[in-house]
């Protein structure tokens, strides 16, 4: 007995000993994308056997783990493997925070080495913001794909006139024209105004993997001048696993129902995969008289050639018609007394019609190659073509009758002329006594009603190739270097369509504002039936060649990099039509105008320990004038509006950074000088008609050159784990925008370009930079349960909003100190909400909800100056009001 009970002590000493000398690891492994629970997802200590796996609820216990630095490795089937390090205590259960997997997917890495900005084994010298697919899911309801940005520092998103694809970007105060877009690290920016307009890429929220937001000028891999920042959308690849899902949506934003369908084959035999997705969004919006007919499909097709050369074909488009809203004025708005006001629509044979009707497709399609020619060099080349096609209506009119659009309403108005009286415009131009006319080179005698109203169409129809090639090459641990070529030609097609006559027989092709001068004396006192071209039409090319390379190089905690690019490019006019106005330089091609321009930027990002670092980068640059901006009016002439000068830039930027396993926290200062700028506004002023003598209330066009600005500003963001199953997320960003230097200006009636001044100056010296908050701040606070559920609650703050000054009312030295308007700072509260239930194996119903702007806080979000007149000495603004309180709805079927 007593050799029994030496034996149990020497046995409990010998385990106590063992315990002692190991500990436990405890987590939960979830999919990145979707924050589903990844069931039997193995576990294991990297260079062992020991391992356990996940169960129902993702979560794992590994017992008796040696003390001491461990690597755990977790893998499962369809997703990529994981990594991470950590150290053991005895006796100690060491909680790892969720470990997200990323779905694995054919051609994602390599499209990563050539679109991503970040470098996984560096640190970049740059503020980068990210969003991933899992917050476009949670996040974005439906709103429109911008708006997904507008809680990061820096950033201010406009929704525009209220109708789907109206939103725009704008970084640091810069507006799309002066930040680049990018889709697969692929430019999609206007290459004529440099403007991107989402609404030709309505449905991208549908098939993003992620998007990622780089403030400034950073270093990404392309030879393009982006002054503001870059955003970079990654699109979902070809997917590893099988599967379909369909959803349904319902909302009372820009549409009222979307349905939504996607599929992949998995990697089939062949190494062939193929993933494909169509949606719809159909219904009216929360503005009156806007709607949507949008549908948006998407294709991904990988093809795998043995292990070092892959090919990724993509294709995306979004076929559309919507009605869209106009601007109003403020006193507008108070007289009908609704924020969702709309000019732009009225009643047509008891149906809802808009003059503001949008049709576009611009579809885009890429074929990439990626070759790892060793495991330290790759290869990439991408090739992309876009036929663009589509435009917008308005209503035109003759020099004798009034704006039908009831965009100026004022206190005592009849309620009646709240919309566009189509009926009136109509029986007006039946009631035209039919005329004897003259028209063509053969003299032909015509007799008709000549409309006084009519609908055109304004088309810009595009044709657009392009080619990238990306040299990635790691010489060693410590030096990469990136080379590349960037290739465009662009040539748009621009002109007018007569769309409807409006109970007319006629239109009598000719300058609006006296009625005289004919747009095409190729085809004299045109009568123009529904269909013919009218106004204008001329094409503009643009061709585009630029190198670029860049080194990154890492010294112990020390990472730095350089780039520079040098950019060739060209553009020229071609005119359609002979303007009896400008018969010398109306028809034919212009001029070819050709610009060098250049980059260098470098920086340093420096790790003063494994928790803190700070980062310097710096940049100059010079940028081409854009072919909206060169010539006095690209519609009618090849005239170029003065000398054309490349613009200037120079940028710097500091900040510090700061981790640990549960807070991170970024501050970062910049301040970037623009010289040189061309800038073009339209504006509604009083002034002496050349033609005539008479005085005039109406649209001009102010050309300005030589104008400078200066954009500095502190942003601070971080996040921070409360719990594994709670985060909070903020930021908050002060902004100091201001035009700088008087601009010399050019200022003609629209149309028709009668100069009304040719050297005019612009007092804007000093004045804010409107159009954008230049102080705003965020919060959200998201929970996502281990039981399939999660909650959120977003806050956003705009601050120091500025009205867009109007260049006419600056032209008076008087006034030089005078500001412009400041609007009210407003606030938004969003919620959104959503559970997952597993209903039988491979199939999953996700519902979701969102409610933005939860208290209904209706504010203006923009505002544009107009011009005192004789008729309206204090004029109202045109301003446009933010969303009201709008709610989404989904159902989502998966199925694997």
């Amino acid at each position: 007995m007593k050799k029994f009970y030496l034996i149990l002590i020497c046995l409990v000493a010998t385990l106590s000993t063992s315990f002692a000398q190991s500990g436990s690891i405890k987590g939960r492994v979830m999919d990145k994308e979707t924050g589903e629970a990844l069931i039997g997802a193995s576990v294991i200590i990297k260079g062992t056997s020991q391992g356990v796996t996940t169960n129902v609820k993702g979560d794992f216990l590994m017992q008796n783990v040696a003390v001491g630095k461990q690597t755990i490795e977790i893998s499962y089937i369809g997703y990529e493997k994981y990594e991470t390090t950590l150290t053991v205590l005895a006796g100690r259960i060491m909680r790892l925070p969720t470990l997200k997997l990323d779905p694995q997917a054919m051609g994602l890495k390599e499209v990563q080495v050539l679109a991503s900005f970040q470098d996984e084994k560096r640190q970049q010298p740059t503020p980068i913001s990210t969003i991933s697919a899992l917050d476009i899911k949670e996040k974005m309801g439906a709103q429109e794909f911008p708006e997904m940005l507008k809680s990061t520092p820096g950033v201010f998103v406009s929704t525009g006139g209220g109708a789907f694809g109206g939103s725009s970007v704008r970084i640091r105060g810069f507006g799309s024209e002066n930040t680049a877009v990018l889709i697969n690290g692929i430019p999609v920016n206007d290459m004529e105004s440099g403007r991107v307009f989402w609404s030709n890429w309505g449905g991208m929220n549908d098939v993003t993997r992620n998007q990622q937001v780089q403030r400034g000028l950073g270093a990404s891999k392309l030879a393009v001048s982006s002054i503001g920042g870059t955003i970079n959308i990654i699109t979902k690849p070809t997917e590893f696993r099988k599967g379909v899902r369909v959803s349904y949506a319902m909302s009372n934003r820009s549409w009222k129902h979307r349905a939504m369908v996607s599929a992949s084959t998995g990697l089939m035999k062949g190494d062939w995969a193929v993933t494909v997705l169509g949606s719809t969004r159909q219904g009216e919006g929360f503005r009156e008289g806007t709607s949507a007919d949008s549908w948006a499909y998407f294709l991904s097709a990988y093809k795998g050639f043995g292990k070092n050369h892959q090919l990724v074909f993509t294709a995306f488009g979004a076929p559309q018609v919507t009605e869209g809203g106009r601007s109003a004025t403020l006193e507008t708005y108070q007289t009908v007394g609704d924020e969702r006001y709309n000019p732009a629509w009225g009643f047509r044979d008891g149906k809802r019609f808009s003059s503001a009707r949008n049709r576009y497709h611009k579809p885009k399609f890429m074929l990439n190659h990626y070759w790892d020619i060793s495991p330290k060099t790759t290869l990439s080349t991408s090739v992309y073509y876009s036929f663009g096609r589509g435009g917008g209506t308005s209503i035109n009119r003759t020099a004798d009758v009034g704006n039908p659009v009831p965009f100026n309403i004022t206190q005592g108005a009849d309620e009646s002329t709240y919309q566009v009286d189509w009926a009136g415009l109509i029986a007006q131009n039946q009631a035209v006594t039919p005329t004897n006319i003259i028209t063509g080179n053969d003299n032909t005698l015509v007799r008709g009603r000549l409309s006084q109203y009519m609908i055109q169409e304004s088309r810009n129809d595009h044709n657009w190739l392009g080619a990238l090639t990306t040299l990635n090459s790691h010489i060693n641990e410590n030096l990469s270097i990136t080379t590349g070529l960037d290739y465009r030609w662009y040539r748009g097609f621009h002109y007018q369509t007569v769309n409807d006559l409006l109970g007319g027989d006629f239109w009598l092709d000719r300058e609006r504002f006296n009625d005289r001068p004919d747009n095409n004396l190729l085809r004299p006192n045109f009568l123009a039936k529904e269909g013919d071209r009218i106004g204008y039409d001329y094409t503009g090319t643009v061709g585009w060649l630029g190198a670029f390379a860049q080194a990154e190089y890492s010294l112990g905690n020390l990472d730095l990099f350089v780039t520079g690019t040098v950019v060739q490019s060209q553009f020229q006019r071609n005119g359609k039509f002979l303007h009896e106005e400008f018969i010398d330089s109306s028809l034919g091609k212009s001029e070819l105008h050709q610009f060098t321009n250049y980059t260098v930027k470098a920086g340093a990002n420096y790790k003063i320990t494994g928790r803190h670092n700070v980062f310097f980068n710096s940049g100059m640059f010079t940028r081409a004038p854009f072919f909206r901006d060169a010539y006095v009016d690209a519609r009618v002439s090849n005239t170029i509006r003065g000398g054309l000068n490349n613009e200037e830039i120079l940028s710097l930027e500091a900040g510090y950074g700061y981790r640990s396993p549960t807070f991170a926290a970024n501050l970062n200062v910049y301040q970037t000088y623009w010289q040189n700028r061309t800038l073009t506004m339209g504006t509604f002023a009083s002034y002496v008609n050349p033609a005539t003598g008479e005085f005039v209330d109406d649209f001009v066009t102010v050309r300005m050159a030589g104008v400078g600005a200066l954009h500095r500003g502190i942003e601070f963001d971080f996040l921070w784990q409360m719990l594994p199953a709670l985060t909070l997320k903020g930021m908050a960003s002060i902004g100091d925008w201001r035009w700088m230097g008087n601009a010399k200006a050019t200022i003609f009636t629209d149309p028709g370009l009668q100069i009304i001044n040719d050297n005019q100056t612009v007092y804007n010296d000093r004045l804010k930079v409107g159009g954008s908050a230049q102080s705003v701040a965020a919060l959200n606070l998201n929970y996502r349960s281990p039981k399939y559920w999660y909650a959120g609650i977003s806050y956003n703050f705009y601050d120091n909003m500025y009205a867009d000054y109007n260049p006419v009312e600056k032209t008076n030295p008087e006034p030089y100190f005078n500001q412009v308007e400041r609007l009210n700072n407003a606030y938004t509260f969003d919620i959104y909400g959503g559970k997952s239930f597993k209903l039988k194996k491979g199939l999953i119903l996700q519902v979701k909800f969102n409610v933005n702007n939860l208290f209904d806080n209706r504010f203006v979000i923009d505002s544009n100056q107009r011009t005192a007149s004789f008729n309206d000495p204090n004029p109202s603004p045109f301003v446009q009001y933010y969303f009201g309180r709008t709610f989404f709805i989904s159902t989502v079927l998966q199925i694997r």
